[in-house]
Formats: C-alpha cells, sequence, structure tokens
C-alpha cells in the first residue's frame, strides 16, 4: 500500500528564510549526464530484468519515464555540443570483478537479489560487463569525459571535482538515473562544493515518481535549481534569467 505525505506549498514555506539567487552563466556552464547505463534501462542479467520479474506493470511506468528522460537528455546534448560547452558522462558500478571495492550495503544488496532471482539477475553491472556501458542513444562523443564511480555522489570516488575547476565550469546541469539517489548526492555534493546546481526535472528519472518529485521540490527550496528542459534550454540560448527556479507545489 502507498503512503501519502504532505508537503508544504509555496505559499508555506518559509521562502524568507531560504530565498537564493544562483548568478548562472551559459558560457560556464557544463552538462553532467549521471549513469544512464543498460544495467537499469535494457540489460538481461540485471536490475532491469529483476524489476521485469517481480513488478512488470512497475517497471513499464518506469521505461515509459526512461523514454522522456532520454529524448530530453538529447536535446541539452545537442544544444551544449553546438554551444561547445562540456559534456561529461559518469557509469556506476562495481570496479573489481567480485565487487570487492563496493561497500558492504552494495555488496549485500547484489547477494539478495541474486537470491530473489535464482541467481539469474543482480542489481548493479560490473566494469567490462556489456550493461555498464552508457545507453548508446546518448553515448558519448570522443573526447568527451567519462568518468567511473562506484558510490552515489560522483564527487566522491572520480575527480570530477577537480575537473570542473580545471575547466573553469562553475554551473552544471544535471540529468540521469536515479534522481532520488545518485543525482541527487551529487547533486547536493555539487551544492555545498560552491557549484551552482540546475537539476533538468524532466531529464532525470527513477523508479518512484513521487520520490522524485519530493526530492526536486526539495533540493529546488534549499540547494539549487529545478528547471525543464524547455526552460533550461530557453535560458542557455537567450541568456534571459529564468522566471521560475523550482518545482511548483
Amino acid at each position: 500500500m502507498s503512503k501519502q505525505i504532505t508537503i508544504l506549498d509555496d505559499h508555506e514555506w518559509p521562502s524568507a528564510g531560504f530565498h537564493f539567487r544562483l548568478p548562472i552563466r551559459p558560457e560556464s556552464t557544463a552538462l553532467v549526464v549521471i549513469d544512464v547505463q543498460g544495467y537499469c534501462i535494457d540489460a538481461e542479467g540485471h536490475m532491469d530484468h529483476t524489476m521485469r520479474r517481480f513488478s512488470p506493470d512497475f517497471h513499464e511506468g518506469f521505461l515509459a519515464r526512461v523514454e522522456t528522460m532520454i529524448a530530453n537528455i538529447k536535446r541539452l546534448l545537442t544544444t551544449f555540443r553546438e554551444n561547445k560547452n562540456r559534456v561529461i558522462f559518469t557509469r556506476h558500478g562495481s570496479q573489481t570483478l567480485d565487487g570487492g571495492d563496493l561497500v558492504l550495503r552494495r555488496r549485500d544488496r547484489e547477494k539478495v537479489t541474486l537470491a530473489s532471482t535464482d541467481d539469474q539477475s543482480g542489481h548493479m553491472a560490473m566494469k567490462g560487463d556489456p550493461a555498464y556501458e552508457i545507453d548508446p542513444r546518448v553515448a558519448p562523443q570522443t573526447g568527451e569525459l567519462v568518468l567511473d564511480k562506484n558510490t552515489s555522489s560522483a564527487f566522491h570516488t572520480t575527480p570530477i571535482d577537480l575537473y570542473l575547476r580545471n575547466m573553469q565550469v562553475e554551473t552544471i546541469v544535471l540529468t540521469g538515473v536515479a534522481s532520488d539517489q545518485c543525482v541527487l548526492a551529487t547533486a547536493i555534493d555539487a551544492a555545498d562544493r560552491g557549484f551552482h546546481v540546475i537539476m533538468a526535472t524532466d531529464a532525470v528519472n527513477n523508479l518512484d515518481p513521487g520520490s522524485a518529485e519530493a526530492t526536486q521540490i526539495l533540493f529546488g527550496r534549499v540547494w539549487g535549481y529545478v528547471m525543464t528542459t524547455d526552460a533550461i534550454l530557453r535560458w542557455f540560448t537567450t541568456g534571459e534569467t529564468p522566471s521560475r527556479t523550482r518545482l511548483e507545489t
């Protein structure tokens, strides 16, 4: 049974105590595509396979949202590439064959998932598996940075902080999977390090759409901007200050 949680409406939220304005500039903005990999979208033997086995209806809803996410990431990629802005990708998974580089809870998740499927499917792919690779519809181009990580936040197990600063990037637009996990963890870490963060609300995805919405409301109130792909592209191409930078409640 689902649970309903009440979040304050915008008019109830004490904006005066939390308001902020970010000096975002298109010329110092990078697009970051988080973990859009086969293991969670269309791969046999991993999370996608497990979901299809136990929750087929739930899974269909997830895949429908994946299509929207992919379409909007492609639009952002086109614009950022045409404007010669930086594009960065991350890939998430075990970096060793036995998964020993993962924290204990992730290793345990693999064991539990494998046991529940009679060893037919686990959760996350390891580096080198076909399912570890980025979905070909949004594949990196030659020269674009691809960072491998084994934690939710890209700032913990990759040199992304150093690279962004070396590239003189001030603002990052975050897209990918999952909105309430790796995207959120990366977004908060980036904001705490002084980067201006924009979460693209319709270019991210996760298993629970309610969790995604709650995540985006909270992120937009405290840490950074939450904008649609249309709004991001309008700002990026015209330079006009966005009229709304939070998810409407």
